[in-house]
Parts: structure tokens; C-alpha cells; sequence
């Protein structure tokens, strides 16, 4: 009989060798090939950990040819649409999902995707805020004695599915002593994602200015919204609504209509993220009288000094298409301030 020592030795060394890994492959288009392993797509950029290198390497989806994984990804794709199954071998520039759940592989543009995540991709917080807090004045003396002072402060909460935006500012300016601006207007929102880019809306906003004969003027409403992008590079969404706005006058008594509501919030980080580009407007139309027109917007640029303390360079723009008495129907405030940010 035929010794089985041997046999039974090469099969234990054989167990004890280490076995390859399953790891995914990222190919770019201009040829390289990067083993390892997918993190996450988001932002218009894909990470991924290449085995040579415990640091994660960013590339531009334009950039991607392919993406082959082991493990089954989700993928959410410009449109709202939300897919899972494993990336394989497909034409360059484009994404090929392979799963039991559908027929045939899914096949789409790389820069389709919106989000996209793996077992590896990091997980988000519960609740996660952001905001900033601005402050600005000037002095002058002598023979031209000016005093003005401006403030902002902005917040929002996010969970999975609910959102909820606090927006605040107020202005005040003397000249030799006599005052010659005292508004401020704030508003709080409240989102419900009911999918992963629409959401139900709700909104109370407040808002005075002496100089423009307004002692207050609140709305509350309630509609519909969508979030066209919601990175950390940009966000931007739209709302649509109906509101009940009552209009409080020093001099001209007060009156109340139903009204049409539109906003639009917009955010880009520019530089590497250093810079913020913002633009954001707010606007309601009487629905008992269209060409009574209130519009509210404020664009700016937002940049870092040092430690999260920010500047602010920003245009005010409020206008009111029936104003009270001899108001200007347009005042337009450039505003300049430090604070900071989160």
C-alpha cells in the first residue's frame, strides 16, 4: 500500500496557505487599472480604497470607465430611481448591475448616478446640522457720524427623513444720530421626505421694517418640495405652496390674503470647498390680486478665514410690487460680515 503521509501533509499545507481576497477593480479612462475595495459615490466623485494603500483615492465619475464589485451596491440615479445588485464587466463609461431581482443587468451612464453605496461606505449620522452665524457693523466720527449694525444666523437639523430650517436677520443704521433702518425678518421650515428627493412642507415666516411702514407681516403655509441635489459640494431644492399671509401697517391699518408660494435654496462649494456660492429667494403673489408681488432674495459668497470663522460678502434684495406710501418698490442692501460656521 501506497504511503498516505504525504497526501495528507500537501493537503494540510494547501489549507494553510492564505487565499485571495475577493476585491473589487475600478478601471479609469486613461487605462489604469486599481484593485481593492468600493466605498461610495456621492457628490458627482466615486472613492475607493485601492489595496496598495490604506488612503481611500477620489476620482470624478467622468473619469470612471468601469466598476466591477463582488458585494452588491445601491445606487440611486439622477431621476429618483433606487437599484442594487453587483457591478460587472461593461462598456466604458457606464455602470451594469447584475441581480436576481431583475431580468436582464441594468445599464446606465456612470454619471447618472447620484449616490451610490456599499458594504465599506460610511455610515451617516442619526442627525446631522449645519448653519452659520454673521455679524457686521460699521462706525464713522467727526463730521459724518454713521453707526450700522447687521446680523444673520442659520441652522438646519437632518435625519433620514425629516428636515427643519431656522433662518434669522435683522438690519439697523443711524446718520448724525437719526435712524435710518430697523427691520428683520426670520423663518422656520419644516420638511418630510416622503421619497428620497420630495418632500411635504411647512413654513412660518415673520418679518418688519419700519422704514417701509411694516410693522409685521407673518405667513403661514403649507407645500410641496424637491431636492435636486443634496451633496456635500451642493444642494439645491425648489417648494411650492399656499400660504395665509397678514400684513400689520404703522400707518395703513392691516389687511390678510391667501397667497402663492414659491422658494428656491441654492449652495455650491467652490475652491476645493472654501468657498460658498448661495442664492436663495422666497416669493408670495395675492391670489386676490396678482400684481401684488412680495419677493425676498439673498446671494453671497461665503469664504474661511481660520478655524471655522467665516466672511460673508452678500446682496439683499427685497421687493414689493404695491408698496405702502412712497416706498421704493426695490431696496437692495450689500452686506459685509464675519462669524462663523459648522
Amino acid at each position: 500500500m501506497r504511503p498516505r503521509l504525504p497526501r495528507a501533509l500537501a493537503l494540510l499545507f494547501a489549507l494553510a496557505l492564505p487565499t485571495a481576497a475577493p476585491a473589487d477593480t475600478l478601471l479609469l479612462d486613461n487605462g489604469d487599472r486599481i484593485t481593492g475595495t468600493f466605498v461610495e459615490i456621492d457628490d458627482d466623485r466615486l472613492t475607493f480604497r485601492p489595496d496598495t494603500t490604506d488612503e481611500a483615492l477620489s476620482v470624478p465619475l467622468a473619469a470612471v470607465a468601469q466598476l466591477r464589485t463582488d458585494d452588491a451596491i445601491q445606487v440611486l440615479m439622477e431621476d429618483g430611481t433606487q437599484v442594487r445588485g453587483r457591478s460587472v464587466a461593461s462598456a466604458d463609461g457606464t455602470i451594469r448591475l447584475q441581480s436576481e431581482s431583475f431580468d436582464e443587468p441594468l445599464v446606465f451612464p456612470v454619471t447618472a448616478i447620484t449616490r451610490g453605496t456599499g458594504p465599506e461606505t460610511p455610515v451617516r449620522p442619526a442627525v446631522r446640522t449645519s448653519g452659520d452665524i454673521s455679524l457686521g457693523m460699521r462706525l464713522t466720527g467727526g463730521n459724518d457720524q454713521r453707526r450700522s449694525i447687521n446680523g444673520k444666523a442659520a441652522a438646519t437639523v437632518r435625519t433620514e427623513v425629516n428636515r427643519l430650517r431656522f433662518n434669522g436677520e435683522f438690519n439697523q443704521a443711524e446718520d448724525d444720530g437719526e435712524e435710518t433702518e430697523d427691520n428683520a425678518a426670520g423663518n422656520i421650515r419644516y420638511d418630510h421626505f416622503v421619497s428620497e428627493r420630495t418632500y411635504v412642507n411647512a413654513n412660518v415666516g415673520l418679518a418688519r421694517d419700519e422704514f417701509r411702514d411694516l410693522r409685521l407681516r407673518s405667513s403661514f403655509g403649507v407645500g410641496l418640495g424637491y431636492q435636486v441635489f443634496d451633496t456635500d459640494r451642493r444642494q439645491l431644492s425648489g417648494e411650492l405652496g399656499i400660504s395665509y399671509v397678514n400684513e400689520d401697517y404703522y400707518s395703513d391699518g392691516s389687511e390678510s390674503n391667501p397667497a402663492g408660494r414659491w422658494a428656491l435654496d441654492y449652495e455650491e462649494r467652490l475652491a476645493g470647498d472654501g468657498l460658498r456660492l448661495f442664492h436663495t429667494q422666497e416669493g408670495l403673489v395675492n391670489v386676490d390680486d396678482t400684481d401684488d408681488v412680495v419677493i425676498t432674495t439673498r446671494t453671497g459668497l461665503r469664504f474661511p478665514i481660520a478655524a471655522g470663522i467665516t466672511g460673508t460678502v452678500q446682496a439683499n434684495v427685497d421687493y414689493e410690487s404695491q408698496p405702502v406710501g412712497d416706498n421704493e418698490r426695490t431696496s437692495t442692501a450689500y452686506v459685509i460680515t464675519a462669524g462663523y460656521s459648522w
